[in-house]
């Protein structure tokens, strides 16, 4: 009988000790466990161009403003290549501003930047990035309802330096049913257009206008500026309001027409 309580013993010590080496082994195993980062590299490159879409390679001394949705900024200055580091950046959805005197402020948005097992470092992809616009417009006035060979609306105008085949203008409109449109206040907008001399045909047809939103026999009003290739525009998220910060202001009064019928 006591031999056999011995043997009882001895098996519930053996269970005992393995039970305990067990829960020793758990608890150091989630002891050393290793936390998730909460911070980390994030780097870029910033391609300038001049306002005639020609690489600059002037990155030199562009500033890189990250806003996070707390309300923390962090900064960032680029190399002569355009690269850009911001070391033990907390990870978060980012906002970036970029600027050069020279250039127009550039804004981008949804920047994530977020812990990756095995990955070193959040790549963003190239931004280009323009100079403000050496394009004038001197003149613009309506010249008549067709626009090559199409109902719509066409305009003459001038610009500063004259275009060259070398040396090409780059414009934008803006649109609006008021007498005070501007790049600012508008409801419609043309892409970037280029002139290399100042006989080509501009304006929209009347199909173009409609799509705009403008109706037929709807008076509107039109104003055109001088824009870079790289115009930097960027759209607010939250008031929809698109910003073209390349736009050279000095421009000529509005001119207006009626949507043909």
């Amino acid at each position: 009988m006591k031999k056999n309580l011995n043997s009882i013993f001895k098996a519930a010590f053996i269970a005992l000790s393995i039970f305990s080496a067990a829960f020793i082994s758990s608890c150091s195993d989630d002891n050393d466990t290793p936390s998730i980062p909460t911070k980390g590299t994030l780097l870029g490159n910033i391609q300038t161009f001049d306002d005639k879409l020609i690489i600059t390679n002037d990155a030199g001394g562009v500033t890189i403003t990250a806003s996070n949705l707390t309300g923390q900024t962090f900064t960032a200055t680029a190399d002569n290549t355009g690269r850009y580091t911001f070391n033990d950046l907390p990870y978060d959805s980012y906002q970036f501003e970029i600027s050069k005197s020279g250039y127009g402020t550039l804004k981008v948005f949804g920047i994530s930047h977020v812990y990756v097992k095995d990955v070193i470092s959040t790549v963003v992809q190239n931004i280009p990035f323009g100079k403000n616009s050496t394009t004038t417009v001197t003149g613009l006035t309506f010249s008549e309802f067709l626009l090559n060979g199409e109902v719509g609306v066409s305009f003459d105008y001038n610009l500063s330096p004259v275009p060259t085949s070398s040396n090409k203008a780059f414009v934008r409109y803006f649109l609006g049913p008021f007498a005070d449109v501007s790049n600012t206040k508008f409801t419609a907008r043309s892409e970037v257009l280029s002139f290399s001399s100042l006989s080509a045909n501009t304006g929209f047809t009347k199909e173009k206008l409609l799509e705009m939103g403008f109706t037929a026999g709807q008076t509107v009003y039109v104003r055109m500026y001088g824009d870079s290739f790289i115009s930097n525009n960027w759209e607010d998220p939250t008031s929809g309001v698109e910003v073209f910060p390349n736009i050279n202001p000095t421009t000529v009064a509005a001119v207006s027409f009626v949507v043909p019928n």
